[in-house]
């Protein structure tokens, strides 16, 4: 269930309630289509809430210095966006974990399990 979201420049970041963990995913705004790859899991929702803003915070900053605008305002936000993902991610140990990352991991498991049966 969709429980939240963060808008960037070019991206949204939504945050899902999973049964055991929360999903950040990223939207493309113009077109609407998800971008699995760079989907992360973590522990909490404090974590994942900080980690979508801290995506929205850098994205808006690197549009702004693409497009040519002048970013110091956005750069202290993403200055302290970083700092207080840091220390909630660091306070509840929640690092998170790459989709990627754990969809390898399941997929090794699920071959280890099947060369052991047969």
């Amino acid at each position: 269930m969709l429980i939240g979201v963060s808008e960037g420049q070019g991206w949204r970041y939504e945050v899902v309630e999973r049964p055991d963990d929360y999903l950040v995913r990223m939207r493309d705004l113009d077109t609407g289509t998800l971008e699995e790859s760079d989907s992360k899991l973590f522990r909490t929702a404090a974590v994942a809430f900080a980690y979508a803003e801290l995506s929205a915070a850098f994205d808006r900053y690197a549009g702004a210095r693409m497009a040519g605008e002048d970013g110091a305002a956005l750069e202290r936000a993403l200055a302290a966006q970083r700092a207080l993902y840091e220390d909630i991610s660091g306070r509840l140990r929640d690092e998170g974990m790459s989709v990627q990352v754990l969809t390898a991991w399941e997929r090794w498991a699920e071959t280890a399990n099947r060369r052991r049966l047969h």
